[in-house]
């Protein structure tokens, strides 16, 4: 899960397109790329010596394990979705005069890119 949350966490305002201008950071996928390889030796190579500290099986997970927890990581960035969503509708139900400035907190659907006037 912790992978996903890194994807989930690049834009924190409510944004829909969490993959947008992952080519023009390189080190971000770097470090992205890391933390998953890291993560597979952890835990499939280092599992005999890890053991104890970690709480896993000697011999690693199994490819339905792993499948497993891939689908609970995906699942967090479904239910950021569903969250947006929810953010969204509050806001467009809330009266005028009690939504946050933009200033504080942009609305959904505005671009952070565009600076204000």
């Amino acid at each position: 899960m912790q992978v996903f949350n890194e994807y989930n966490s690049r834009f924190l305002r409510g944004e829909w397109k969490i993959w947008k201008g992952l080519n023009k950071n390189p080190l971000y996928l770097i470090i992205s790329i890391g933390t998953m390889f890291f993560q597979v030796i952890m835990v499939q190579v280092a599992a005999p010596v890890l053991t104890h500290a970690l709480k896993i099986h000697p011999e690693g997970l199994s490819w339905k394990q792993w499948l497993i927890c891939l689908m609970f990581g995906a699942g967090t960035l479904v239910v950021q979705q569903i969250l947006n969503r929810i953010r969204m509708l509050v806001l467009w139900l809330m009266p005028e005069e009690a939504k946050p400035k933009e200033e504080v907190m942009p609305l959904v659907g505005k671009s952070l890119e565009t600076t204000p006037e």
